[in-house]
């Protein structure tokens, strides 16, 4: 057990004494946990600047450019001559879209024709892209089928046919897991995770660079610093996996105690590669820019920001080996849409399995002396 205790109060005394580990667990979390979820904390995009192009200027005209101004997701913040003005203003990112509503369209409704409108979006930014159609089409659906809706009416059919024949199916849309459709409440979950994954390798991937062998079995040092892995963030995966969701609103159907278990052999995984990770390269020079150059693909890999199902079987065979791909899985089940322990076991026995994964091979390099004394330990206080 003393073998155990040194190696566990060397790993803290390497995490707190050294500036740079502190400034990476510690300092650059609650930088983070400030600066990263503000952007988002409006849930949706809103008010997107379009351009109107109205070459009618006609009862019916004016009218579509209300309905459309009046939605959410879009404003009409300028009104162009022709689609030159137009376009320049887009090219200058002034606006985002433009609605292009063409000459004669109230004579060809009042003829019973269709007419055309035209939208312009941006494509190269997604997000902007998305809510100008949204915005656009919603209230262009819904005026055909009022004037067709009219028509009939005028007709001699009754309005509840012709309600009937203009909208045989009434869609009733229902967001589940996020009832505001929210940009915040899918993506923080995942980034904080990422956040702990990140912040905690390159910290303890430093740590390991910078120590020296120690005493006692290998069995015992590793077991030492798995401790120390624990008792730091018992405090910091709460902070960010409870806390924080709590402070910016995001939905919470979890168990405390389940996002805990879930988060053990999270933490436990992550620091043994970050063990493992520091074996090998060795150097911290070279450790930091390799983590830093895996911290985008393990973004992609992790499966929220593109799925699963769409990722290359090779890739996605690869995923699996990054401990934050089944956390995230586990937890936002659990959190967002309330499952309970047996129904994320995969994720959990997942995560314990990385947990043996590494550990053996934590052990096997401890055991060969493959955690040399970095010639930059200079850099610890």
């Amino acid at each position: 057990m003393k073998a155990v205790l040194g190696a566990l109060l060397a790993e803290l005394r390497g995490i707190f004494v050294d500036r740079q580990v502190r400034l990476i667990i510690l300092a650059a979390l609650v930088i983070y946990a400030l600066v990263y979820p503000f952007p988002y904390r409006a849930e949706l995009l809103r008010d997107v600047p379009v351009v109107l192009v109205d070459l009618d200027r006609t009862t019916s005209s004016a009218e579509l450019a209300r309905r459309v101004d009046a939605s959410e997701a879009v404003a009409l913040a300028h009104d162009a001559q022709d689609m030159v003005q137009a376009t320049r203003l887009v090219q200058e990112r002034r606006a985002y879209g433009v609605l292009l509503i063409p000459e004669g369209f109230e004579r060809a409704l009042l003829r019973g024709r269709q007419s055309p409108v035209a939208l312009y979006a941006d494509a190269s930014y997604f997000l902007m892209y998305q809510r100008v159609m949204q915005g656009a089409a919603v209230p262009l659906r819904q005026l055909g089928a009022e004037i067709e809706m009219g028509r009939l009416i005028a007709s001699g059919t009754s309005a509840d046919v012709a309600l009937a024949q203009v909208s045989p199916a009434a869609q009733v849309e229902v967001p589940l897991f996020n009832p505001a459709a929210g940009y915040a409440t899918y993506v923080l979950p995942a980034a904080f995770v990422l956040i702990l994954q990140q912040s905690m390798m390159m910290g303890l991937a430093l740590v390991a660079t910078r120590r020296s062998t120690g005493n006692g079995h290998p069995v015992w040092r590793v077991l030492g610093r798995m401790g120390a892995w624990v008792a730091i963030y018992a405090l910091l995966l709460p902070l960010y996996l409870i806390v924080l969701p709590a402070l910016y609103g995001l939905p919470n159907l979890g168990n405390t105690g389940a996002v805990l278990m879930l988060g053990l052999p999270f933490v436990l995984a992550t620091g043994l590669l970050a063990q493992c990770v520091a074996a090998l390269f060795r150097r911290a020079e070279v450790v930091q820019v390799v983590l830093l150059a895996l911290g985008l693909p393990f973004f992609f890999l992790s499966g929220f920001a593109w799925p699963v199902e769409a990722i290359p079987a090779h890739l996605n065979s690869v995923a699996q080996l990054v401990p934050s791909t089944p956390a995230i899985d586990g937890l936002v089940r659990m959190t967002q849409m309330g499952a309970t322990p047996p129904q994320v076991a995969q994720a959990f026995w997942h995560l314990w399995g990385l947990v043996g994964v590494f550990g053996l091979l934590a052990l096997w390099l401890e055991i060969s002396g493959g955690h040399p004394r970095s010639p930059d330990t200079d850099a610890t206080e």
